[in-house]
């Protein structure tokens, strides 16, 4: 039986501009217990969780930690309080080493010296006492993102805290990185520790998840023992209707070859070859760093590399994203914050990028051609905004992602390049972007999509392409795939 509630929030509203992001919510946390956070993106879960970690301060409602009431000003205050968050955005300095950023602006000092010895120290214990292992002294830039995600987590847990806050922490992590972190946690929830564990996934929920609180346009709009719901009952608390993936509309196969790569060779790629049909869907799948994404970056120009393409029969050469998008293709990256979108600017100004020449006379632009042309994509992929001059940094996951979407296809492509479009976005968003696919190749639009969700890929994808090290292990018909099939060629 698990003890009284370590952690109470009571009421806790908070408005932007007039906007409601959070009205009256009530959340409460047991000592040993692991409470998942749901509900759509933009639904409050985020603003919440920056109000207990002292980066917001709310409107209304108060916190009592531990049967005190507490006022927490600024995120020094919640690390003093017990209270330590693992972002969904990695806050390190990759030039510095793993110890380095684990334990920043905590360092032990000797005559006025940093003691790195100790500071090596220190995060072996750490690494040790979680079965997490990386050299300390190496240099953060040299691991990969789901690595980065991990060290992260040690970082979180440094701080020896009581309650710590799970933001989004397996959507970067592979099947195996995601089991070790359910390890974890178990282990933590067996030391008395208190976890808030926000995901979409429903596989991390009923993994270590005990009790669950949904949020819905800033309201709780359910509450419910882990063991005693279903997946169909927590999306119907997410969205407020019934949500399926169904699988994909019987396409008409013309069989006609639009794109043909030969010997695609480069640093991480090895000798890959596929034909790409008229209006369809060519998944990729594989393990995380099997180079997936490298084939995308490839095809699209990013990064260097040998071999030959063909679009429509004839020879091209996109040595740069401006031939790719000159070729008839654009790329939706996995990392749309990075790479995708500059979140300091608005809709317009993001999604007219691509097409710039299109939308300006003389070197000016023609303000009523670009502001209808954005207007259009904004309600055809019914980006939920204020207007099209919203900044893109104040909208949800699932709307960023929408904005990249429609900054790609902008310009009119004949090829889509999606890698893993629907990751970090909720499962009403995620239909959206299925219902945009669908559009596309029923346009005749042809598309390569990377997606670490194999029902996804399954349910989407005409053909699927698994990638193993580098290496094309081979191609299947989606009809006859199943996730033990992509599993065993992703690994043999």
């Amino acid at each position: 039986m698990m003890g009284d509630y370590v952690l109470q929030m009571k009421e806790v509203s908070k408005s932007f501009g007039g906007v409601h992001a959070l009205k009256e919510v009530d959340l409460n946390l047991r000592k040993g217990e692991v409470l998942c956070l749901v509900g759509e993106n933009g639904a409050g879960k985020s603003t919440l969780m920056k109000i207990l970690s002292g980066v917001l301060t709310p409107d209304k409602g108060e916190i009592i930690l531990k049967g005190e009431k507490m006022s927490i000003r600024n995120p020094a205050e919640a690390y003093r309080a017990g209270i330590s968050i693992v972002h969904q955005e990695l806050i390190q300095i990759p030039s510095m080493s793993v110890a380095e950023n684990i334990y920043l602006g905590r360092y032990d000092t000797k005559g006025g010296f940093i003691s790195f010895r100790k500071l090596v120290e220190r995060t072996e214990e750490l690494m040790e006492k979680l079965d997490i292992y990386f050299d300390p002294e190496s240099r953060l830039s040299t691991y990969s993102v789901a690595q980065r995600q991990l060290i992260e987590i040690l970082k979180a847990l440094s701080y020896d805290a009581s309650i710590i806050i799970f933001d989004e922490p397996t959507a970067a992590l592979t099947t195996d990185e995601s089991e070790l972190l359910y390890k974890i946690i178990r282990r933590l929830k067996k030391e008395g520790l208190s976890v808030i564990f926000i995901s979409h996934r429903m596989d991390d929920i009923f993994a270590v998840g005990d009790r669950l609180l949904c949020l819905k346009d800033g309201e709780v709009s359910g509450e419910a023992d882990v063991k005693e719901i279903t997946v169909p009952e927590i999306i119907r608390m997410m969205v407020g209707r019934e949500f399926s993936r169904e699988q994909k509309k019987e396409r008409e196969q013309t069989k006609e070859v639009i794109f043909s790569v030969q010997n695609l060779t480069n640093k991480k790629l090895q000798d890959i070859s596929f034909d790409l049909n008229k209006g369809e869907v060519l998944g990729i799948g594989g393990l995380i760093d099997a180079g997936r994404t490298e084939v995308l970056r490839a095809v699209f120009g990013i990064d260097p590399c040998g071999g030959t393409m063909f679009f429509e029969g004839k020879p091209i050469c996109n040595k740069s994203p401006r031939d790719a998008i000159a070729n008839g293709f654009s790329f939706v990256p996995e990392d749309r914050k990075d790479q995708g979108l500059i979140l300091m600017a608005d809709i317009l100004s993001n999604v007219e990028l691509n097409i710039l020449k299109k939308v300006s006379c003389g070197g000016f632009m023609i303000r009523q051609k670009e502001t209808g042309m954005v207007n259009s994509f904004v309600e055809k992929l019914e980006i939920k905004a204020r207007n099209i001059f919203t900044r893109v940094g104040m909208l949800s996951g699932g709307n960023q992602q929408k904005v990249v979407i429609a900054k790609s296809l902008s310009s009119e492509p004949r090829i889509v390049l999606l890698d893993e479009p629907t990751r970090g976005v909720d499962v009403g968003a995620k239909a959206e972007i299925y219902s945009i696919i669908e559009t596309l190749v029923a346009n005749g639009v042809s598309v390569i999509m990377v997606s670490s969700e194999l029902p996804e890929l399954i349910s989407i994808s005409d053909r699927i392409m698994v990638m193993r090290e580098g290496r094309m292990t081979g191609i299947m018909d989606a009809k006859e795939a199943t996730e033990e099939k992509i599993m065993e060629m992703a690994v043999n």
